[in-house]
């Protein structure tokens, strides 16, 4: 189902192509008719919106499909290649009018533009300002940084038309090269206007960090969520209008794996609740102080050593059974704890006093352990 969001950009986008579509052949024959090479150029400016146009029903469409295998991250980047691909189109098409512009000043081809060329470039001025703010509304409350790049685009025409206006002006004045000089201007401000679009969708392609304040808001989020000691490689990137990111979140070294767990997911929901920008959040749970050096890349795992404990444990006389095995894992080595079933006449502490001297003379990687004792109605 398309999402109310969804519609509206479309239907914006709809509006902006009808629009183009009328003042690019406007300006276009106006421009020829009239002789006003600054005319065309606006209007070959028009024109490149109208495909713009079409470059983002594209991409919104595109965009706004769900999650499938092939895209399990969905469709988000489909925006960022249209939005890519419109700043192609407005850099060709601004070297397009520089080209010419230059050589008409160069080749001394200047000729007084027609009076109604100035009629034409002030309807479109207003016309596009209406159709910038338009637009703009519509990506600022979707969030869509391709509609933003479209509405931009809608500026510029808006700018250049400005231009236009001036250097017609000028032309009527008697001032003939100031007419294919608008045109060169033109060109130039398309072209700056490219390099940023163009830009800003080849650091989303390469995934290049989200902006500091998206990463402040979350890191102040997540910070807030109880059971939470610490945060390390926090990294967020752009997804087409929203971002996603993957962090690693500090607990206590001494909860359990499920308690760890319940307080990554409750990080989670409240930052996908909070952050509006969110679109999804990857955790990992790692112990505070702890989440590097012996402990978490050299000390050896459980197939390793369980065996071995459990052997050294029994082998007491005065252990009948061995319940549970918890390893804890430290930079100052490793934390055993015993859940054991106990002969009655057992001392208690001398017992796992005897099983420290057995198990350490064998695992020097042993710093802590603790025996607890059950009792035979308790196990299993």
């Amino acid at each position: 189902m398309i999402s109310s969001l969804e519609t509206r950009k479309t239907r914006v986008t709809l509006v902006g192509a009808g629009i183009n579509m009328v003042l690019s052949l406007l300006k276009i024959a106006g421009g020829i008719m009239l002789a006003s090479p600054a005319l065309v150029a606006d209007g070959a400016h028009s024109l490149s919106d109208l495909a713009s146009d079409i470059m983002v029903l594209w991409g919104l469409r595109q965009g706004a499909r769900a999650p499938d295998d092939d895209h399990p991250y969905g469709h988000g980047r489909f925006e960022t290649l249209a939005t890519l691909a419109l700043a192609a189109l407005l850099a060709l098409t601004g070297i397009g009018i520089l080209w010419d512009g230059a050589g008409r000043l160069m080749g001394g081809a200047l000729a007084v533009p027609g009076l109604w060329a100035l009629a034409i470039v002030a309807l479109s001025i207003g016309v596009k300002e209406a159709l910038f703010r338009y637009t703009m509304a519509a990506a600022r409350a979707t969030r869509s940084t391709l509609l933003s790049a479209n509405a931009w685009h809608h500026r510029t025409d808006a700018l250049s038309s400005v231009v236009a206006l001036v250097g017609i002006g000028a032309a009527q004045l008697g001032f003939v090269w100031a007419d294919p000089l608008a045109a060169i201007i033109i060109a130039v401000m398309l072209l700056r206007v490219a390099w940023q679009f163009g830009k800003g969708a080849a650091d989303e392609l390469v995934d290049t960090q989200a902006p500091d304040d998206l990463r402040r808001a979350l890191e102040a989020c997540l910070h807030t969520t109880p059971g939470v000691c610490g945060l390390r490689d926090l990294r967020m990137r752009q997804h087409g209008a929203r971002v996603v990111a993957d962090v690693s979140v500090m607990v206590d070294p001494l909860i359990s794996v499920t308690e760890g767990h319940r307080i990554a997911e409750a990080a989670r929901a409240q930052a996908l609740a909070q952050v509006d920008a969110l679109e999804d959040l990857i955790i990992h749970v790692e112990p505070a102080g702890h989440f590097e050096g012996f402990g978490a890349e050299q000390a050896p795992l459980r197939t390793e050593l369980e065996g071995q404990v459990l052997t050294l444990a029994l082998a007491h006389p005065m252990v009948r059974q061995v319940e549970r095995l918890h390893l804890g894992y430290f930079e100052d080595g490793l934390h055993l704890e015993l859940l054991a079933e106990l002969a009655p006449e057992a001392d208690h502490a001398l017992t796992e006093t005897q099983i420290i001297t057995a198990i350490g003379d064998v695992l020097p990687e042993l710093t802590q352990l603790r025996l607890h004792r059950i009792s035979a109605g308790l196990r299993g």
